[in-house]
């Protein structure tokens, strides 16, 4: 076998660095320009075409859409987890474009059984996951926002109640600020209704997208199965489904909770084993969906399954917190086998299949 390329790629907006680096890790190229798979296609191609190895490239909203384009060209493209690249950037002095590509490079020429790698996601779940990250952001928003009136009311002694509804908070909001003003001999008017509008169409958009993403979840096959799990509703369900995107790619059902960073670190040197908190590795919002769901199902819903008793004993004997990450993992598992074998969620599953550290509550149809 002749030698081969490398070539790692330090993706940014608008400037992209290469390096290329032979078998034995000597430099054949460093060179920058603009971002774009015909670009990078026209400088590699007549450099590597019969001999390419992998192109490796830090995880990234500019780096996903290049991998897509130079896969569709067929090279075969790797896309690292970003901290785990970092750290290994972190070891060189000092940090340039062109010292990040030449790391890259190593990675994809030395290190990818050792750095975990970014399954691309299809352009249905990339949608998904764009439209779950907006209403993330908008909700942050929201939540300042209603946080900074009520900070003002604070300070003169005043409360803002909480609200189900844009008009209730609108309400409650000139109520207070009318309050205030009588009592108080303050007026906050010009100070918050600027605020208050803002808030009130930062609730309107959220409101049109849970009612777009509700209307995806009907539409989806799997989303609907995963909602008859008390405590799932559409968000937890799209936001599982556009996280995995292909469950194929698991071995196990097991694998989902590790996967999402639901599983506790683990710390071995010799006989001793020391166990930590959880990972937390894996898509940050999806795992807080997948608690969330957990909550419900040990707080809120009425509807009584196996899974909602065996958190119910963990939480006596562990507490609240041990509990809820353990069901949330629970139900990752319990969602990947459904959705690998086709089943139903079951309460009251008369055989029980192992999975994980728990039981999936499942009946294949």
């Amino acid at each position: 076998m002749g030698e081969r390329l490398w070539v790692g790629l330090d993706v940014g907006v608008h400037m992209t660095s290469a390096c290329v680096l032979n078998s034995a890790g000597e430099t054949m190229l460093e060179q920058d320009f603009a971002t774009s798979v015909a670009t990078v296609d026209a400088i590699l191609r007549p450099l590597c075409c019969d001999k390419m190895g992998v192109i490796g490239m830090e995880a990234g909203s500019t780096s996903i859409h290049l991998a897509r384009g130079l896969r569709r060209l067929e090279y075969q493209v790797a896309v690292f987890e970003c901290r785990q690249v970092s750290a290994y950037l972190g070891i060189r002095k000092n940090k340039t474009d062109r010292n990040d590509a030449r790391g890259i490079a190593e990675v994809a020429r030395l290190g990818r059984g050792t750095v975990s790698e970014v399954a691309i996601k299809s352009l249905a779940s990339q949608r998904i996951r764009s439209m779950l990250v907006t209403r993330q952001h908008l909700l942050r928003m929201r939540v300042g926002g209603e946080a900074g009136i009520n900070a003002l009311f604070h300070l003169y002694g005043g409360k803002l109640p909480r609200s189900t509804s844009t008009a209730v908070l609108r309400r409650n909001t000139l109520t207070e600020i009318a309050r205030l003003q009588r009592d108080e001999r303050v007026d906050l008017k010009e100070d918050i209704e600027p605020i208050l509008d803002l808030c009130g169409r930062l609730r309107a958009q959220i409101e049109n997208l849970d009612q777009s993403l509700a209307a995806m979840a009907s539409e989806n096959e799997v989303c609907q199965r995963f909602m008859g799990i008390p405590g799932v509703g559409p968000i937890t369900a799209l936001s599982f489904y556009s996280a995995v995107d292909d469950p194929e790619r698991f071995r196990r059902s097991a694998d989902a909770g590790p996967y999402l960073g639901l599983v506790p670190r683990v710390r071995q040197s010799g006989g001793t084993v020391a166990r930590f908190r959880i990972s937390k590795t894996g898509n940050t919002m999806t795992r807080q969906h997948l608690v969330g769901a957990a909550m419900v199902i040990l707080r809120a819903t009425t509807k009584e399954s196996e899974l909602k008793k065996w958190g119910l004993g963990l939480r006596e004997r562990r507490g609240w917190g041990k509990a809820r990450v353990a069901v949330a993992r629970k139900l990752s598992s319990v969602m990947l086998a459904m959705w690998k074998n086709g089943s139903e969620f079951n309460p009251s599953p008369r055989k029980r299949t192992p999975i994980g550290n728990g039981l999936a509550e499942i009946n294949s149809p």
